[in-house]
């Protein structure tokens, strides 16, 4: 037995559709965030640990390799006056 839909059938049926899959996008917190919501809110710190100061991450960045001993000095020198 074959069902016979009328004219305006498949457009309700389409927008029940559109409106599940954007219920669900929002649900999810849009699309890239994944399970990472409010990341764009956060300090970047881990919670439960204070944030670094600019001088603890001028030291890191020196103690890697990325900034030459001159520009590091330079960079303490203007940290420190501050």
């Amino acid at each position: 037995m074959t069902q016979h839909y009328q004219r305006g059938d498949a457009g309700v049926a389409m927008v029940i559709v559109m409106v599940a899959v954007m219920i669900g996008f929002l649900w999810h917190g849009g699309a890239g965030h994944g399970s990472d919501r409010g990341s764009h809110m956060s300090s970047g710190a881990p919670t439960g640990t204070s944030a670094k100061s600019p001088l603890d991450l001028l030291d890191e960045t020196y103690a890697r390799g990325e900034v030459g001993r001159e520009e590091y000095l330079r960079k303490r020198e203007d940290l420190v006056r501050r």
